[in-house]
């Protein structure tokens, strides 16, 4: 039994299993960027880039999803979108509560990034929508919506990686929201962008996050507010940012870098677990490998307080583990992808959380 310092329980997995596991040549050369979703019906869809002919993160890069279904069931793997020889990736996934219905955003290029250009053309990076209406069973053809949310200023723009949320409180409740962010002259910046016709149309956020900030995921906090977990990209600071958005993420305060989530310019997960009730606090959940040596010492953190401290701490995977990416089930169950083996294989895991407070 995994077990956490105060009031969580992280049980040993009801379920680990290598979903993804590359093969070191074509046609499944790698498997990387994790990402999860758990449908309306239970479903968990674990997203993943297929890297067809190398580790690179430019060349022939399709999304692929599997499906697991309530008995443990793993399906084989679906195709999401295929744009050729070209890279689509970094699947993000948001699920309508009320629908059904699973969107993802996921952005496109044929240049690596250090060549991308800006604007909307084939030299640029572009960003496209999917959906199943059949819980995950098949995607429609992806959408252009590059002009929705991105200006022609900005050469890179990246989706997450990550999932969205749909807000539960306040003002903007049914909001669809997702991290993303952008290059431009000054550097790069994380930020949002939302939809409030349940995903069909998309706006970004008229503020961002401060420059060396990029791969990011958001979660509501108590009073409504948004939080952005951002990585640090380029700054000397080897730790998480973080910044709040009290406006339903118009607009962001000021960003700040928190020590207590050191990182290794890595992919990161937040969500909400849990809100007050009954007299028991809400609860963050959070993980990264948590080292500022290496992409290593995977670890999954607990927050009481909406992220202002994090005093619950449970290592997940030590030693080599890099992106990962968390999902709660409607029971309780968490569920975790990481990958490790040095980008040969992702795990994912299934468990139960349990309340002591």
């Amino acid at each position: 039994m995994r077990a956490l310092l105060l009031g969580l329980v992280l049980c040993t997995p009801l379920l680990a299993r290598d979903i993804y596991v590359s093969t070191g040549q074509s046609p499944r050369h790698t498997y990387r960027i994790p990402t999860l979703a758990v449908t309306k019906q239970g479903t968990i869809l674990a997203f993943a880039e297929r890297r067809v002919n190398g580790k690179s993160d430019t060349g022939d890069i399709d999304t692929v999803v599997k499906r697991i279904t309530a008995d443990g069931t793993i399906s084989n793997e679906i195709t999401v979108a295929d744009m050729g020889t070209d890279t689509i990736g970094n699947a993000c996934p948001i699920v309508d509560p009320e629908s059904g219905v699973v969107t993802v955003i996921m952005t496109w290029n044929r240049l690596p990034e250090k060549k991308v250009v800006p604007g909307f053309g084939e030299d640029s990076r572009l960003v496209y929508l999917t959906r199943s209406t059949d819980d995950g069973r098949t995607w429609s053809k992806p959408e252009d919506i590059s002009r929705q949310v991105k200006l022609d200023t900005w050469s890179w723009f990246a989706s997450g990686p990550g999932s969205g949320i749909v807000t539960e409180r306040g003002q903007h409740k049914g909001r669809f929201v997702l991290g993303v962010n952008h290059k431009q002259a000054e550097g790069y910046f994380a930020h949002v962008i939302y939809s409030d016709d349940r995903g069909k149309t998309w706006k970004s956020s008229k503020s961002y996050a401060a420059p060396h900030t990029n791969e990011c995921e958001v979660a509501e906090l108590e009073d409504g507010s948004l939080m952005l977990n951002m990585r640090n990209h380029g700054s000397p600071k080897k730790e998480r940012a973080v910044a709040i958005s009290k406006n339903g993420v118009e607009t962001w305060g000021e960003t700040t870098w928190d020590p207590q989530l050191p990182e290794p310019q890595c992919m990161g997960t937040l969500k909400r677990h849990s809100w007050a009730a009954d007299g028991k606090p809400g609860l963050l959940l959070f993980m990264n490998p948590a080292s500022q040596e290496g992409r290593k010492d995977l670890v999954f953190r607990g927050s009481y307080d909406d992220g202002k401290t994090w005093t619950e701490k449970v290592p997940i995977k030590l030693g080599d583990a890099a992106y990962s990416h968390l999902a709660m089930m409607p029971d309780g169950k968490h569920v975790l992808a990481y990958e490790t083996d040095n980008y040969g294989k992702i795990i994912l895991e299934v468990g139960f959380h349990q309340r002591r407070r």
